[in-house]
């Protein structure tokens, strides 16, 4: 692994925290002959920051891990994320281990622990294709404002495996077992996990529960009601959908690396303690 040599640091604007100590760890890394980038997301992708980086570091919950490796990906840059929100499923170090677990970092002391993305492909029923979209936690099928379920035909491979009448329906990575599907009642998978997880959200009428998806498996959603419902990946790209349209989704052939200096164990025994949220 190359040695870093430019770290961009991703901060959450709307927390104190997050601004206090971006500027104080890009004043240290700097006095250790570090080349330094500290924005916030939007900020980044309108100035390519990251494309010339060796480590994003994202100060602040899931949410800002998230929107920086929107950053990282497409630049295959790893993202070293730090807790300080109130989900931190992906976090790796906290405020209180920061410096000593950057020090490791400098000294070539971490490994890089790459995640499977989702890939979706929205099909409109008039035969109009949306490029596909990458999502590190999940991609969602789900109702819209209105307080109605939403019918979802679900395909996997080419056989059909039920029509969902929930509010919605989420594919989602190993990453995003502990995301949204975890709050919909879906399973915990190993992050390091390339397997699907396929959750129904507040599904009715039907006997089909969560289900963990072979890592080849392409998962097709057709919307079946009038009703406005609506598509997103890790909360963004927020696409209306309409009856006929459907969303294929499979596993990415890219990937997502996060910057690690504790054992892969780790995850396994901080669990507890991150469901429980002290």
């Amino acid at each position: 692994m190359k040695p870093i040599k430019r770290v961009a640091i991703i901060f959450n604007p709307y927390s104190e925290e997050s601004l206090r100590l971006s500027d104080e760890i890009a004043g240290w890394l700097t006095a250790r002959s570090i080349q330094v980038w500290r924005g916030v997301s939007h900020e980044g992708r309108a100035q390519h920051a990251v494309d010339h980086t060796d480590l994003v570091l994202a100060l602040g919950g899931d949410g800002t891990v998230l929107r920086a490796a929107r950053l990282a990906i497409p630049a295959g840059v790893p993202v070293l994320p730090v807790a300080l929100g109130r989900l931190n499923f992906m976090a790796e170090l906290e405020p209180a281990t920061l410096y000593e677990g950057l020090e490791d970092m400098l000294a070539g002391r971490f490994w890089l622990d790459s995640r499977t993305l989702v890939e979706a492909t929205v099909q409109r029923a008039d035969g109009i294709t949306v490029a596909p979209i990458l999502a590190l936690n999940e991609i969602i099928v789900a109702r819209g404002d209105i307080n109605r379920t939403v019918l979802v035909d679900v395909e996997i491979y080419d056989a059909r495996l039920t029509t969902y009448h929930a509010d919605g329906v989420i594919v989602a990575s190993a990453t995003g077992s502990t995301a949204y599907a975890l709050a919909a009642g879906g399973p915990i998978i190993d992050p390091r996990s390339t397997a699907l997880v396929l959750v129904p959200v507040a599904a009715h009428l039907t006997n089909v529960p969560s289900l963990v998806l072979h890592e080849d498996a392409v998962v097709t959603l057709t919307l079946q009601s009038r009703h406005p419902a609506g598509f997103s990946a890790d909360g963004h790209d927020h696409i209306a959908l309409h009856e006929g349209d459907r969303v294929i989704v499979q596993r990415s052939q890219r990937c997502c690396t996060f910057a690690r200096v504790y054992p892969q164990s780790t995850f396994y025994a901080r669990m507890m303690q991150r469901l429980r949220r002290e």
